[in-house]
């Protein structure tokens, strides 16, 4: 094991490690145990979906990270090791979208409202539940075409107001949203911006988003199966027209959702008896 750090080590303080604004680090270590320390929080080596002996950890990259030079520090029993890393720009698109004046500047009766669901979002997204609900590859929610990519800034209504925080998919009629994995339905309701809302934990940190729902096909509580339906589509909250908002969220912050799903199901492809030292997707 020990040879198998230094090899691990060798490779970053040569290398490094490349990842854009927006993204997440998706990091394998030659052991399930320590913790990830970034600027912001310190993030557990978690054991490997397929290799129970070796361990991971997801480091969300937030959207308005400075680019160039950082580092994270690997500190498990013993040992502590620097990862230098290299934040890019990834160069996201803008986008220019006409909506209902009153989803742009809400009516004083209204911010009440909004304040109320972003402080229940941002309280229940910083929840970690040290459970893995999850034992297989995770799966987009649909098929169709994609409408608006992740991290594109958007004007609404002639104002620059946000990011995108998911990637939308084409629905003009109202169909069946399967789940992206297992987890725990901890939210399904309506919401001001989003309309109709359903946030499934998969645990240790990891929250799948649907917006702009039309129909509710679980409860809050529900445990749910990768691949089971939980709604139907539709056009509610701040929309330009009918469609699925896909988002996911780690460790309380967004991050590009197909990327992720993308790093996650490649975990499943290492051959289980592989124990060499880590590797960076």
């Amino acid at each position: 094991m020990r040879l198998l750090v230094v090899l691990w080590f060798g490779f970053f303080t040569l290398w490094g490690v490349e990842e854009y604004n927006g993204k997440s680090l998706v990091l394998m270590f030659p052991s399930p145990s320590g913790i990830v320390v970034t600027n912001e929080r310190n993030i557990s080596v978690l054991a490997h979906p397929s290799n129970r002996q070796q361990g991971i950890a997801i480091v969300p990259i937030d959207y308005y990270a400075s680019t160039g030079e950082s580092n994270l520090t690997w500190i498990s029993p013993g040992q502590t090791f620097p990862i230098p890393i290299t934040i890019s720009s990834a160069r996201y698109p803008t986008e220019t979208l006409s909506v209902d004046p009153a989803k742009v500047t809400p009516p004083p009766e209204a911010l009440e409202r909004i304040e109320r669901e972003r402080a229940q979002a941002q309280e229940l997204y910083a929840r970690f539940t040290p459970i893995r609900y999850w034992s297989k590859p995770f799966i987009q929610p649909l098929d169709t075409t994609i409408t608006s990519e992740y991290g594109s800034a958007r004007t609404y209504n002639g104002t620059l107001k946000s990011y995108h925080g998911g990637v939308d998919f084409r629905a003009k009629t109202p169909i069946p949203v399967p789940a992206a994995n297992d987890g725990i339905v901890v939210l399904a309701e309506d919401r001001y911006y989003a309309g109709g809302t359903i946030i499934i934990d998969h645990g240790e940190g990891i929250y799948s988003c649907y917006f702009h729902l039309s129909q509710y096909d679980v409860h809050v509580g529900d445990y749910v199966k990768q691949g089971q339906n939980i709604a139907l589509t539709g056009a509610t909250g701040r929309i330009t027209g009918p469609h699925l908002h896909f988002g996911m969220m780690v460790h309380g912050r967004q991050t590009d959702p197909l990327d992720l799903i993308a790093k996650i199901n490649t975990l499943f492809d290492r051959p289980k008896e592989d124990n060499g030292p880590i590797a960076v997707n």
